[in-house]
């Protein structure tokens, strides 16, 4: 079965040629191809490709994330990240639909469940803890001691 994203085709594509060199933070809302050098990170809510000539130092963050190039960052991409057969990426993936073509080269790891990407964007906040909520029964029970802790305080 084939990825469904694999194939989309870039219409009117913005595109970043090989001679352009780019750092810093690069954002955009349109399709996008890369063939030049970036350094920093990409925040885009299209499609991205990094092209066979593409280099990237980046963080790249988008819908649709296509690597024919070298990547050397983390891929988060909220519909689906394709690697293909002339791709090399060093980095992790965060995507809820990952392809690998063979012959492609990668060396990270790949989060398809969306829990790690989204406890990293979290900000700690003083209201929460780790402990799960309580009923108020169990708070009014911790307050008395039962017969039961007793039993077991004895025993040990």
């Amino acid at each position: 079965m084939s990825n469904p994203y694999d194939n989309r085709i870039l219409k009117n594509a913005s595109i970043l040629g090989p001679t352009l060199k780019f750092k810093g933070e690069l954002s955009a809302n349109e399709d996008l191809l890369i063939q030049g050098q970036v350094e920093g990170s990409i925040t885009h809510t299209s499609t991205l490709t990094i092209g066979e000539e593409g280099k990237l130092k980046a963080n790249v963050k988008a819908e649709f994330i296509t690597v024919e190039g070298k990547v050397s960052g983390d891929l988060t991409g909220s519909k689906s990240v394709v690697i293909k057969d002339t791709a090399n990426v060093t980095g992790n993936i965060f995507s809820p639909t990952v392809t690998l073509r063979e012959g492609s080269t990668f060396n990270g790891q790949i989060d398809m469940t969306g829990k790690v990407q989204s406890k990293a964007d979290e900000k700690p906040s003083a209201e929460k803890s780790d402990e799960a909520p309580r009923s108020k029964k169990s708070e009014s029970e911790d307050k008395k001691p039962s017969a039961d802790k007793k039993r077991s305080a004895n025993a040990a």
